[in-house]
């Protein structure tokens, strides 16, 4: 057996160092997990710690050699960005208003105009400077979602504007990143921009267009247009039954058949994403998006958990590992003006899409548009693998993710606490508040 396994490559000594920096690792991001979650704060923080003190920057456990955590790493990062796709359904688009379409718009222009801008004077690079772009455009919203409900604001007018506006926020954050990678790629011409707006608007429509419809059928749903009068006009409304018969996956032999077919969806439309030369986690993302108006029925949620669990963390720590503070004093100052502008950007941008709501639900919006989060270290995470950004610029990203993450909670509930006392002077008190 031994003979075996050095045949492969590998030895004794070597196959059990690789399960003792596994276990290693898994341990340090769940109990830095841990530690955060107890202190309120998103347990996504804790991996990444962990991931910085197992990396070169203190223990040096973790090493860019470490080929398996790569692997690792990026089965997390595929889970991670389809339970994301997951959470965005198609169908909640319908029901989005104007104000959360222009918070949406707003938020993703003004942050990769300002970022871009300002990334030109610090790093001098239009590719680099488009990466960094791309990661303030990104939005993490589960950490303002819970800070909602933590206050009983979870379905206050803000919330139901945020939470909308994150839907079409997810998607354009998508399409802006599938640009930029397609573009770092070749020249910054008019043409290969051109090209690429093709294959994502192809991609785009082929997988949420005939993709839904595919996935609704064979799982016996579909949707069914209803005529209805809204304010003395008519409206348009669609709403999902299911066929009286049985689904295509109810039809297989195969044990736990939904979930197996959507496990070659997700690693079928992320070859097919690297093929046509996107990011593959965006083709995971759509996986995602085409499921979501399913996920109910085959408690998707449930079996994809134990997955996230297991594999999401090491995506984290691998991040974590990849920030080397050798040049401490040369990241920080760049890092502090990024985070500023990201902070910026969103408060800007998402409080004049909301502004037609009044200047307190404008600030409330804006502020819990602000944390970045995984999304934005998974945009610094692309652009270090294909070589456009340096380990400088990887470490800026990271750390206004953080920064962004760890910030949001208390600027969200100081501008909603600023909010209720002004509201309870008035003699109107939001309801469901605790403060």
């Amino acid at each position: 057996m031994k003979e075996a396994i050095q045949v492969l490559g590998w030895d004794a000594l070597e196959t059990e160092k690789t399960l003792l920096l596994i276990f290693v690792a898994f341990l340090a991001a769940k109990l830095g997990g841990e530690i955060m979650e107890r202190m309120r704060l998103p347990a996504v923080t804790g991996e990444l710690i962990a991931g910085v003190m197992l990396g070169p920057t203190l223990l040096n456990l973790i090493t860019s050699e470490d080929n398996f955590f790569d692997v690792l790493a990026q089965l997390g990062a595929t889970f991670l960005l389809f339970s994301v796709g997951m959470e965005t359904k198609i169908s909640e688009l319908r029901k989005v208003g104007l104000i959360a379409t222009s918070v949406a718009l707003l938020g993703v222009v003004t942050p990769f105009i300002l970022g871009y801008y300002v990334s030109i004077l610090l790093f001098a690079s239009s590719i680099e400077a488009m990466f960094v772009a791309t990661a303030l455009v990104a939005t993490s919203v589960g950490i303002t979602a819970r800070v909602l409900d933590d206050m009983g604001m979870i379905n206050s007018l803000e919330a139901k504007i945020i939470l909308g506006a994150a839907v079409i926020d997810d998607i354009l954050g998508m399409i802006v990143l599938t640009l930029v990678s397609g573009v770092a790629v070749g020249d910054l011409t008019v043409l290969n921009v051109a090209i690429v707006v093709a294959e994502a608007v192809c991609f785009v429509a082929i997988v949420t267009i005939i993709g839904t419809r595919v996935v609704k059928y064979a799982s016996g749903k579909r949707d069914v247009r209803s005529d209805k009068t809204v304010n003395g006009a008519w409206a348009i409304h669609y709403t999902t039954h299911a066929f009286k018969r049985d689904s295509w996956f109810d039809k297989l032999k195969q044990r736990q058949a939904p979930f197996v077919i959507i496990l070659i969806v997700i690693f079928g439309l992320s070859a097919l994403a690297s093929f046509v030369g996107l990011a593959a986690i965006i083709g995971a993302f759509f996986a995602g998006l085409i499921f979501s108006d399913t996920k109910e029925t085959y408690e998707l949620e449930q079996k994809f958990e134990p997955l996230n669990v297991l594999l999401v963390p090491f995506f984290f720590v691998v991040m974590g590992a990849r920030v080397d503070f050798a040049n401490f004093s040369s990241v920080i100052p760049l890092a502090i003006v990024i985070t500023v502008v990201a902070i910026l950007g969103k408060l800007i941008g998402c409080s004049l899409g909301a502004a037609s709501r009044g200047e307190r639900t404008a600030m409330i919006v804006g502020a819990g548009m602000v944390p970045r989060g995984e999304v934005g270290i998974v945009v610094a995470m692309i652009g270090l693998n294909m070589g456009t950004i340096g380990q400088a610029t990887y470490s800026v990203i990271v750390l206004m993710s953080i920064a962004t993450t760890l910030y949001a909670p208390f600027l969200l509930r100081t501008v909603i606490k600023a909010e209720s006392k002004n509201k309870r002077e008035s003699g109107y008190i939001t309801p469901g508040f605790r403060p």
